[in-house]
């Protein structure tokens, strides 16, 4: 099968999530990412065959190990739905960190003959990422090892895989912040360090 090109993988304007404020209930906080969502989801090609990126924008990243990144999560599937479904901890995570802002990028994965793709790209995605910080990203529970390295890429593909997993260049991270135990996120976060060899 022939690489994997930069016509195959469509990445659409980011969607950016950002409250600016605080005192409002996690209700509240749920159903205002949601709306966020839902306002700036872009029209997809093929909207269930998708890879989307979830990364904090600006000034923090995350601590990973012994080095830091803004990466939180990589999906695959309905964006769409599966992003109703992360306003949840997105919310959390935007009330307990003033003046967070979500970034999320998605693209539909195209490919004749190829309808699962994205859930190629999302495997090498992860793994790529495992490789870098030797673990998982925050939100993600497990790396999708049967669908790693069964697609190669161009070196452009490649490059762009690398800006999405990384840090952004001419960015300034001044903080890099994990939860503390007594955090209900702490579980989802340090299971990513589990089978860090």
């Amino acid at each position: 099968m022939a690489d994997v090109d930069k016509s195959h993988i469509r990445w659409r304007d980011s969607i950016n999530i950002r409250f600016g404020f605080s005192g409002i209930t996690p209700e509240e906080s749920v159903m205002l990412a949601r709306m966020r969502l839902k306002e700036q989801f872009p029209t997809l090609s093929r909207p269930e065959q998708c890879v989307y990126v979830i990364r904090l924008k600006g000034d923090v990243a995350i601590d990973y190990r012994d080095d830091f990144s803004p990466v939180i999560y990589i999906g695959e599937g309905n964006a769409a739905a599966r992003l109703h479904s992360h306003a949840n901890w997105i919310a959390e995570l935007l009330v307990a960190v003033p003046n967070a802002e979500i970034e999320v990028r998605v693209a539909d994965c195209v490919r004749k003959n190829d309808a699962n793709l994205c859930q190629y790209i999302e495997a090498d995605l992860i793994a790529m990422f495992f490789n870098k910080y030797r673990c998982l990203p925050w939100f993600n529970k497990q790396r999708e090892t049967k669908h790693e390295g069964k697609r190669t890429y161009t070196d452009d593909v490649l490059k762009d895989f690398g800006a999405r997993i990384g840090k952004v260049q001419g960015s300034n991270y001044i903080w890099a912040i994990r939860p503390t135990h007594n955090n209900k996120q702490s579980k989802a976060y340090y299971a990513g360090y589990k089978n860090d060899t």
